[in-house]
């Protein structure tokens, strides 16, 4: 049998059984309100039947107070019931009733009460014999819900790898027009100097440093008050930032030095101006060089943040169609399941391709 048609059958059982059960719902509340007819004759032999003479006359107030209170209640409850439903609700509160005011009853209409109580286990067992009929149902199979889940789930895959690929092109696009930028040949040119000024600027300052270091010592062991000295103490670097005032420094305390750091001095007053400024220029060159590079170089640097977002929400789709398709096989499982439930409701094998 195709599933299709296997789903058909399933419906037309279920309409059935539904069916099946309001009639027996019909049948039962027919029948339980012949029951409660027959208590509501008794209620009222039990309301009309004279206390016997013989009573005690204090038990006999007793017996009327609670025959008028029982009968009542009774009455109240019983009149609730429109249907076989109702009964359920209703006999918890009946036996309330009796443990309230049957106990002084019985001392004296024992054969009246026991007659409404065995009519009210009449009703009791009419609802449990209602509930037997009505409990043999189908058995509930959800496969019409879980193939719609699977569309839809299926439906939202295509989305999102739609729209997935969509980000991936616009991803590429991006990558292409950052290697068209980068290889833009006054962009290469550009960088190429920028590197080699860089390389350049490094390595003069490497030089200058090496060679004017070697002041250092002598300069701190005069401990002179002199800001400059105090700097270049420190750090080399103080001469070519400030090479005026420390040749100035020098012209000061050169007599002071010793003969193996004279050669070192006389370069310092020589060279040091001359290798300080060139490296102003350099750097002033670098400026100019790494302006023209920044508007480039802005450009690159926003497409590459623009492609790191856009991998964020790559990253994002490809986890949400994983769980999709977890969800998927989950549901499968399930399927699978529920048609084997209906195979054995309907007692047939069901194609499913």
């Amino acid at each position: 049998m195709r599933l299709r048609e296997a789903l058909r059958e399933y419906e037309r059982k279920k309409e059935n059984i539904k069916k099946q059960r309001q009639r027996t719902k019909a049948k039962y509340t027919e029948s339980s309100k012949e029951i409660i007819l027959k208590i509501f004759k008794n209620l009222e032999r039990l309301e009309k039947k004279e206390i016997p003479k013989n009573v005690d006359s204090q038990l006999a107030r007793i017996v009327k107070v609670e025959r008028e209170r029982y009968i009542t209640a009774l009455r109240n409850m019983l009149q609730k019931i429109e249907s076989i439903e109702d009964v359920e609700k209703i006999l918890p509160e009946i036996s309330k009733v009796h443990v309230a005011h049957g106990r002084h009853l019985l001392l004296v209409f024992e054969r009246e009460i026991y007659e409404i109580n065995a009519l009210l286990k009449a009703l009791s067992k009419e609802y449990s014999a209602y509930l037997e009929e009505i409990n043999k149902d189908i058995e509930d199979v959800k496969i019409k819900e879980l193939l719609k889940e699977l569309e839809d789930l299926r439906n939202h895959i295509k989305e999102e790898e739609l729209s997935k690929e969509k980000l991936v092109i616009h991803l590429e696009e991006l990558q292409k027009q950052i290697k068209e930028l980068e290889d833009k040949p006054e962009f290469k040119a550009l960088r190429e100097s920028e590197e080699k000024l860089k390389r350049e600027i490094s390595q003069k300052e490497i030089n200058i440093r090496s060679k004017i270091s070697k002041l250092q010592k002598p300069i701190k062991r005069m401990r002179l008050p002199d800001r400059i000295a105090r700097e270049f103490s420190k750090d080399s670097a103080c001469a070519i930032h400030h090479p005026g005032e420390f040749l100035e420094l020098l012209s000061k305390i050169e007599n002071k030095l010793d003969k193996k750091y004279k050669r070192t001095a006389e370069w310092a007053k020589t060279s040091l101006a001359k290798e300080s400024q060139e490296l102003v220029s350099m750097k002033e060159e670098l400026a100019k060089i790494e302006k023209e590079l920044s508007s480039i170089v802005r450009e690159e640097e926003a497409k590459k943040r623009e492609i790191e977002e856009l991998k964020r929400k790559i990253r994002e789709k490809e986890e949400k169609i994983k769980s999709f398709k977890k969800k998927i096989e989950e549901l499968e499982e399930e399927l699978k399941k529920s048609i084997s439930k209906l195979e054995r409701i309907l007692g047939e094998r069901i194609e499913t391709s």
